[in-house]
């Protein structure tokens, strides 16, 4: 899609998601189904599960001790019988569906806001 096709927001619709730095404590594969894995992550001052449909693409293991970036303000969902409450941001290729995790320094604090 070009740029011009595109629907164009307001910045301030961008600025009520509240992006935050979450380190993936552990991480394991929901029960018979093939893409999702539930995590809990740490935001510094309280821990959350989050349930991530990229187990088609990633093992566990390639997901504990990262640091990468969750949507914390979302409204809790369940997905398989888990409630889901936070949501975290990958990069995908859209031609190919191919989905890469989106890891962050180790110098960068735990919980920090990202905008």
């Amino acid at each position: 899609m070009t740029e011009k096709a595109q629907e164009l927001y307001d910045v301030e619709e961008f600025w009520k998601f509240k992006m935050r730095v979450g380190l993936v404590k552990d991480a394991v594969r929901v029960p018979r189904t093939k893409k999702l894995i539930k995590l809990i992550v740490n935001f510094g001052d309280e821990e959350r599960v989050v349930v991530a449909g990229i187990g088609d693409q990633y093992a566990p293991e390639d997901l504990k001790g990262k640091k990468m970036i969750f949507v914390t303000n979302l409204k809790p969902k369940q997905i398989a019988g888990i409630e889901s409450q936070a949501m975290l941001v990958v990069a995908e290729d859209e031609t190919t569906g191919k989905v890469y995790l989106i890891t962050l320094d180790e110098k960068v604090p735990i919980g920090v806001k990202v905008w």
